[in-house]
């Protein structure tokens, strides 16, 4: 594959492949990703990758080699894009669903008609976008640029046993709309959720009732955070998501995750702690989202913008990704708050 954009693919983890991918499926442009994940004390493939990798193949009609557990290589030659009907992605492990849709999403995005999708793996697991942050941030954030995707849960999943199950509808878009998003707009109400699995459901109100202490000290007294209690399921666990709604539609959030050994006030107290420090810098999103947003901003039809609490290392390997895939020309501003502009190149973006 000689005409392949190389990537090294050490620093940035399995992003920089989700990344790379995604790109080269709706660019159509081939990509070779060396050295996958080689800071990791596991490096190369594990199977949340390579689901994400097959399951992007199938839906531009890619050509791929490499594509094995353990691989520290890959080379991905995209074809045309092709909705998909009714799939079944099953990570078999607890491998993070919202990751996988990272890397598919701008595909089933650019196909020519609408794709369904069920995926089984882990929905709330650590380093990973929590299921309801997937639904309450990213997707109406998404919407805003064209696609519009429709996110149920069935069952939560968390480390180490997985199972969790949600089901994904894709309406495509022909094109992805620039956008601006500077200075972030007033609060005007922030929500949430606290939920467990297979826990005594006292968790759940002790996570809730410490965030909402955090966040009425901050300043934002008429939170509402729902409460979720499953008594069984595939595996256990707790966590609680955080979102602001501003002026305009705009969203940021924040999330955390129990652990072993970590009191349930000191999981509630994180999250809204973790809220309350996106929304000081005054960015239109926060640093989660703006990394997410990276490849979007590449694919759209005209220069973009956003605003951040800061920038962080993932934002700065997808922009380096992005213009050597893309040809997106990033500006980076350390701020605060933290600006990202991109110039993105001329290639349009469905291939239906």
């Amino acid at each position: 594959m000689t005409d392949a954009v190389v990537i090294d693919g050490a620093v940035g983890g399995g992003q920089m492949l989700r990344s790379a991918v995604a790109l080269s499926a709706v660019r159509g442009r081939p990509v070779r990703v060396e050295n996958i994940r080689g800071a990791r004390p596991k490096p190369g493939l594990r199977p949340q990758h390579l689901l994400a990798l097959n399951a992007v193949a199938r839906a531009c009609s890619a050509e791929l080699a490499g594509a094995e557990i353990g691989s520290r290589a890959i080379e991905f030659r995209p074809g045309r894009i092709v909705p998909q009907t009714d799939q079944r992605l099953d990570v078999g492990t607890a491998g993070s669903v919202t990751l996988i849709l990272q890397c598919l999403l701008p595909a089933l995005a650019a196909a020519p008609a609408g794709s369904r999708s069920t995926l089984v793996g882990g929905t709330d697991v650590p380093f990973a976008p929590p299921f309801d942050y997937f639904a309450h941030v990213f997707v109406p954030a998404l919407a805003a640029l064209g696609p519009r995707v429709n996110s149920t849960l069935g069952r939560r999943g968390f480390y180490p046993k997985g199972g969790g199950e949600i089901e994904v509808v894709v309406e495509p878009s022909g094109a992805i709309e620039p956008f601006t998003w500077g200075h972030r707009r007033p609060v005007v109400h922030v929500r949430g959720r606290s939920y467990s699995q297979g826990l005594p459901g006292h968790i759940v109100s002790r996570m809730r009732k410490a965030a909402l202490a955090v966040l009425d000290a901050a300043g934002y007294s008429s939170a509402e955070i729902a409460e979720e209690i499953a008594q069984r399921g595939p595996s256990e666990g707790c966590g609680i998501v955080l979102w602001a709604e501003c002026e305009g539609g705009g969203r940021l959030g924040a999330s955390a995750l129990g652990r072993r050994g970590t009191r349930a006030e000191q999981v509630g107290e994180e999250a809204a702690r973790a809220l309350v420090a996106e929304l000081h810098p005054s960015g239109a999103v926060d640093s989660h989202l703006a990394d997410q947003m990276i490849v979007w901003m590449a694919l759209a039809e005209a220069p973009c913008e956003l605003t951040t609490s800061r920038l962080t290392d993932h934002i700065r390997a997808a922009a380096n990704v992005a213009g050597a895939i893309a040809g997106a020309r990033f500006s980076l501003d350390e701020g605060p708050p933290a600006r990202v502009r991109c110039e993105p190149a001329p290639g349009g973006f469905g291939k239906g």
